[in-house]
């Protein structure tokens, strides 16, 4: 393989196309962003072409896009890769999309006789350009193998893992991991900021304790200490990895108790500006939350039947409604009465009012499906 495609010159793409260069391959470039197409261009790549075009005179054609529509877009539309691609061409996808899409995508290339390996990476923009990145690769065993090389040039530690969709199912398991540890070194050293402990003397020692992980160093060093948060990875693409490892767990009938939590605060930190900052700045919103915390109460609401076939009726709008509340934490629990007497929510609030302005969102309520009654619960635990 002497020509490579490589489509999607962002943040990790264009250093890993550089290190391909650098390995003596000729590599050709597609970016939204003309100014990474000239930045590739000044290292020696070479630009101008088409997907078509790129799918029917290269050897190996590499994608690292953010969005899973971005990659089935140039995958599978009429004018994408597999549509045009040549006899002899192999594609690898190095972003991080659901298993069900790779195995979407290497059914479509089968059927033309095309090689397609899923090979998502981790080890952010820091380990793209040092060509340090692991990669995890889903496919043919014997497509490996023949890809390996070009691999290597842009990754340490290459795993081949099994079947296509194999190596995405380890980037999500990566990446909830990722979101959790995150979570934990924000909850952990906005703790130690309120508890008036050195921040730097902090850091050591969990570092070199049980706490101590590859995210505490990696936020700490790179972004927290400099008060840097320029985007090695970004919080939205962060949360848009929890959303795809989510729905995996749901289709395997795994609960991710911390991991839907953990989703539900980075979709706050998005809602409030954190988007495009690196990961690490969940440690701002956790301050920005804490700061602003008023002391919440519990408000038990009752939902009694009103209206069974409108109940009915409307139950998928009131679950949605109730889940877009989980993930702004402002609801505790719900369920309903097995009887068929209703339901019951409980909603974490700062006021009686506050609530009742959230349950006449309802579409129970809006729809006349249930009626409803709010009491402010006192909470006592069994230990």
């Amino acid at each position: 393989m002497k020509k490579i495609g490589f489509i999607g010159l962002g943040n990790m793409g264009l250093p890993m196309a550089r290190n391909l260069i650098k390995a003596s391959y000729e590599v050709y470039g597609i970016n939204r962003s003309k100014a990474a197409e000239e930045q590739l261009e000044a290292l020696g790549g070479h630009t101008g072409h088409t997907v078509a075009d790129l799918a029917s005179h290269m050897d190996l054609i590499m994608t690292c896009l953010p969005l899973p529509a971005d990659i089935e877009q140039v995958y599978l539309d009429d004018n994408g890769l597999i549509n045009n691609g040549r006899e002899g061409l192999m594609l690898i996808d190095n972003s991080t999309v659901s298993p069900e899409l790779n195995r979407k995508i290497h059914l479509a290339a089968a059927w033309r006789g095309i090689p397609f390996l899923d090979a998502p990476v981790s080890g952010g923009t820091t380990g793209a350009v040092a060509g340090t990145l692991s990669i995890m690769v889903g496919g043919n065993r014997n497509d490996f193998e023949r890809a390996l090389p070009v691999l290597q040039a842009i990754g340490k530690q290459v795993d081949y893992v099994g079947s296509s969709g194999s190596g995405s199912v380890v980037k999500l398991i990566n990446q909830l991991m990722v979101g959790i540890h995150t979570q934990a070194v924000s909850e952990g050293l906005a703790l130690g900021r309120k508890s008036s402990v050195g921040e730097e003397k902090l850091v050591q020692i969990l570092g070199t304790s049980f706490a101590g992980s590859r995210m505490l160093e990696r936020h700490y060093s790179n972004h927290i200490a400099k008060e840097d948060y320029k985007p090695g990875f970004a919080i939205k693409l962060l949360g848009k990895d929890l959303d795809l490892a989510i729905e995996m767990a749901k289709q395997s009938g795994v609960d991710l108790s911390v991991g839907n939590r953990v989703r539900s605060l980075l979709k706050g930190a998005i809602r409030n500006g954190f988007a495009g900052q690196d990961m690490s700045a969940m440690l701002g919103f956790q301050l920005q939350r804490d700061e602003n915390k008023e002391f919440l109460k519990h408000f038990a609401v009752f939902l009694p039947m009103k209206d069974a076939d409108k109940s009915v009726k409307y139950r998928e709008q009131h679950l949605q409604f109730l889940a877009n509340r989980r993930e702004e934490g402002k609801l505790l629990a719900n369920g309903r009465f097995t009887d068929g007497a209703g339901g019951l929510v409980i909603y974490k609030a700062n006021s009686l009012e506050e609530v009742e302005a959230w349950v006449k969102e309802d579409p129970y309520i809006i729809e006349g499906a249930r009626n409803y009654e709010i009491h402010e619960w006192d909470i006592v635990l069994a230990e």
